[in-house]
């Protein structure tokens, strides 16, 4: 099974595919996409369409999940914190994929099966990790990795 799992910050998509299952999730791919967080929200919704769906083609996932940040203090950031998500649902309905959402707080000890932090836990428990790696990468990977059924 290969899950996609998405996370955004300020002008950055990020994406992890894993491979596997909760217990074992193995690294494929990791990148990010920048774009331009002032643009007009139609821009934005171009943007994350053209580029959900093209990644989405390109990596083949079994599923699909997103980290939503809970961070958002004006409508300016909701617009590329939250939004975006709206129109990965509306995709992965369109193609019968599912989806889960998840915040950074779902990343628990207990979900993870590692007693140490969520993000040291990429490093520790997903094989075949890229050499550096950093919180948003990482972040987009926790999701994928959550939606790896046992």
């Amino acid at each position: 099974m290969k899950a996609l799992g998405f996370n955004i910050k300020k002008g950055e998509l990020w994406f992890c595919l894993l491979e596997g299952d909760r217990a074992a999730p193995e690294f494929l791919a990791q990148d990010r996409h920048r774009f331009d967080a002032e643009q007009p929200r139609t821009g934005l919704a171009h943007f994350f369409k053209q580029t959900f769906g093209e990644v989405i083609d390109h990596t083949k996932p079994d599923r699909l999940a997103y980290r939503v940040s809970l961070d958002a203090n004006g409508a300016d950031q909701v617009a590329y914190l939250c939004y975006p998500f709206g129109i990965l649902n509306l995709i992965a309905h369109e193609r019968g994929t599912p989806i889960r959402e998840f915040v950074t707080q779902s990343f628990s000890k207990k979900a993870l099966g590692f007693a140490g932090d969520k993000l040291d836990a990429c490093d520790a428990r997903i094989s075949n990790p890229p050499p550096k790696w950093g919180r948003d990468g990482k972040l987009a990977a926790l999701a994928a990795w959550m939606a790896l059924d046992d």
